[in-house]
């Protein structure tokens, strides 16, 4: 059996799992992920087990897929939907022992349908920032090695990177199905009691009602593929709001409300307000000049965590640039989880070490 791509396939399952900051959380792999339909057979041939996957991302090295599910001759379909954090050319790749299809969009960006060892096939597609697309997978395995890995590579931002790495696709990205909207019974007009007066009838007058119509529940893992989370939120401290109405030369502070996507360095909307009084600082004060500095906790990979905090330093100067800061005053910088503030025992001490800061100079 060849196994040329093993050490691409494991440093793929590092940065995809807890390479960054953490693993998603258990809530995370419950309401994120794909639908998985298990079928005894190498063509679907019957279904026995459907679950919930975080991502496709397996070596089941010679064990049981799951329960009734045999080690060989079995095939899997994937259905779901894929969000798309950027707008641009996506290239999808899949390693694979045996066969693979893959969906984006309707679109078949990979058709692979056959017995072959450890390899790897890729499609690309354009997407467009802030949609849902339909992603299918299928796989089947023969017999001996049962591999898969799907990966995509996202579209290259040149202003944070001159090129991005495939990474096995998070389940941040990924949702089963949108929820649906509850029936609410429409409602009855309101009865009204006759008044008891004797009068001379007169015509009666009809009355109109307004029909209410239901209000859509909020649901969470929809309009965003991660909401503010544990791994990228800063611990709160005592003073909630930075208003940098003074920057003072020496002083660093810490940019208590700058959220990322987790294992990410994809800006969230909740950041803005407070990067905007950080611009209108800066406008005020010309002449200061800051190192912003990404930091992590220490799980997981220190090469990573040193890339990632790099990274999002990088995009919060980028944010600065496009609003006119000039360039030269701003330099960012990441030291992994080099530089704690706190132990890294329990999650509120990892929660103080995962920060964005600014140092005035």
């Amino acid at each position: 059996m060849c196994r040329a791509c093993g050490f691409l396939v494991v440093l793929w399952g590092v940065v995809s799992g807890s390479g960054f900051a953490q693993s998603p959380s258990s809530r995370q792999a419950a309401t994120h992920g794909l639908k998985g339909e298990y079928f005894n057979g190498p063509n679907f041939e019957h279904k026995v087990l459907t679950r919930i996957d975080p991502q496709v991302s397996f070596d089941w090295n010679w064990q049981m897929p799951g329960p009734g599910v045999p080690r060989e001759y079995f095939s899997v379909r994937w259905t779901g939907k894929l969000y798309a954090p950027r707008s641009g050319k996506y290239q999808f790749s899949a390693t694979v022992d045996d066969g693979v299809r893959v969906w984006v969009g309707g679109k078949k960006v990979i058709d692979e349908w056959r017995k072959q060892d450890d390899t790897q096939f890729v499609g690309e597609i354009i997407l467009k920032a802030g949609n849902y697309y339909d992603l299918k997978v299928e796989y089947y395995n023969d017999w001996k090695g049962s591999i898969i890995y799907l990966f995509w590579k996202l579209p290259v931002d040149k202003r944070i990177a001159a090129t991005t790495s495939p990474e096995v696709i998070s389940a941040n990205f990924l949702v089963p199905s949108f929820p649906t909207k509850p029936k609410v019974a429409a409602a009855k007009p309101p009865v009204v009691s006759k008044p008891n007066v004797v009068a001379k009838p007169s015509k009666p007058v009809a009355t109109a009602t307004r029909s209410l119509r239901p209000v859509p529940p909020k649901t969470a893992g929809v309009g965003q593929p991660v909401a503010k989370n544990e791994a990228s939120a800063p611990a709160p401290v005592s003073n909630p709001i930075n208003t940098f109405e003074t920057l003072t030369a020496g002083t660093t502070l810490v940019l208590q409300h700058v959220l990322f996507e987790q294992s990410s360095y994809v800006l969230l909307p909740e950041s803005y307000t407070e990067l905007n009084r950080l611009l209108k600082a800066l406008q005020k004060h010309p002449a200061a000049r800051l190192e912003i500095s990404g930091h992590t906790d220490n799980v997981g990979d220190p090469r990573l965590n040193l890339a990632l905090s790099e990274n999002r330093a990088k995009v919060v100067a980028n944010y600065l640039v496009r609003r006119g800061i000039a360039e030269n005053r701003l330099d960012a910088k990441g030291y992994g989880g080099t530089r704690p503030v706190a132990g890294n025992n329990t999650e509120s001490e990892r929660a103080k070490n995962r920060r964005v800061e600014i140092q005035v100079r």
